[in-house]
């Protein structure tokens, strides 16, 4: 998108947090190797997030949609059935799907645009596996609640942290609560190598599965640790893993984690305190107790006519805002599995009112003062 002629200035939705280090991660690189995966920068990489994230194991995937998809393949069979949120991306549904496992879905909480841990029970059944939590914009899900729920009827829990790199719940790292953690790396997210994904677990028979199928459904990873001489195709896999050349960009970006994290709070504290005059016209995000969020997306509510013409004017004045997920239970795809639009009713008013602001630590304060007087003046 380019300027406005309402416009002095563009604010992008998302601007990845680069510098020299990252350009010269990727040079040494590709010039110390071939790009391949499960090299010296992902091994590096690996390393980070397990010291960081105080897990058993840690994988480096082609993106946080092939983590998804490992984490599904590594713990469903068929039929099985798994209780997520519609409010997210069709590569939560994707996942579950290809590993000939059933989506559930189940409607979120107002506040948080969450799952509902109260929402989940009444979902569950014989065929139920796993409970798919969704970190939405880096705030945490009511874990409590969820492990709970969990372990009172024998669930597993793979946590869709894409969005919550560096958030935490009391105390904890997101995704290093549940069976399953899944990041991404993408290019719009808080610590970005353009793609990317990372999955992990501190269950060993499921990282073993895992490493397995990541690998095209070979022992190719003991044999690269020097475990067995040769390595043979032992089971149905897929190829998720991610370029050492990425990995090299990541592993910058994991270092500047704190910072990253730190920045963005800043940003979204201003945002919030310059806010605060709109609220009986807006709904500004709220961080229940407990919770640590990365803020990896600012959202505010307006009311359901007002939304997509809001957009429209803060984009006609340079500002690019959006609106975020549209309900897989209302999508074509959804409508196929048997959903129908009312199925969800917080779901739909979420997916009808939010609107996501930009917010990035290089983000200006005259930029966010920009922001907030055009906000102000288009309500």
């Amino acid at each position: 998108m380019k300027n406005s002629k309402n416009s002095p200035f563009f604010v992008p939705l998302h601007k990845p947090f680069w510098g020299k280090e990252e350009e010269r991660a990727a040079l040494s690189a590709i010039r110390g190797g071939t790009g391949v995966g499960d090299l010296k920068y992902s091994e590096e990489l690996s390393k980070a997030i397990k010291k960081i994230m105080a897990v058993d194991y840690a994988l480096p995937t082609g993106s946080g949609t092939a983590a998804l998809e490992l984490a599904c393949a590594a713990i469903l069979s068929p039929g099985d059935e798994v209780i997520l949120p519609s409010f997210t991306f069709s590569s939560c549904a994707n996942a579950i799907l290809l590993s000939g496992g059933k989506p559930v879905f189940a409607d979120i909480d107002l506040t948080t645009y969450n799952i509902d841990p109260k929402k989940i029970e009444g979902k569950i059944t014989e065929k139920t596996k796993a409970i798919m939590v969704v970190h939405y914009a880096g705030m945490a899900c009511d874990m409590d609640s969820i492990l709970k729920i969990a372990e009172q009827n024998n669930l597993l829990i793979i946590e869709d942290a894409a969005h919550a790199l560096g958030a935490k719940y009391k105390g904890r790292f997101l995704g290093t609560i549940g069976t399953v953690g899944c990041f991404s790396f993408h290019g719009t997210k808080n610590a970005a190598s353009g793609e990317g994904g990372m999955f992990l677990t501190n269950n060993k028979r499921i990282s073993k599965i895992a490493e397995i199928l990541r690998e095209k459904g070979t022992n190719r990873s003991s044999f690269m640790r020097g475990e067995r001489k040769k390595y043979n195709w032992v089971k149905v896999g897929r190829s998720l893993i991610l370029s050492d050349i990425l990995s090299a960009i990541a592993l910058e970006q994991i270092k500047k984690l704190d910072k990253i994290t730190s920045l963005r709070k800043k940003k979204a504290q201003y945002l919030l305190k310059k806010l605060k005059k709109l609220r009986t016209k807006i709904i500004l995000p709220m961080t229940p107790g407990g919770t640590e969020p990365n803020w990896h997306i600012f959202a505010i509510r307006v009311p359901r006519l007002a939304r997509d013409q809001v957009i429209k004017d803060l984009r006609s004045f340079g500002i690019e805002a959006s609106f975020h997920y549209l309900p897989l239970h209302t999508s074509p795809m959804g409508k196929k599995l048997g959903h129908k639009p009312g199925d969800l009713p917080v779901t739909e008013e979420v997916g009808a009112t939010l609107i996501r602001l930009p917010v990035y630590p290089s983000l200006k304060k005259s930029e966010m003062d920009y922001i907030c007087a055009t906000l102000e003046k288009i309500l």
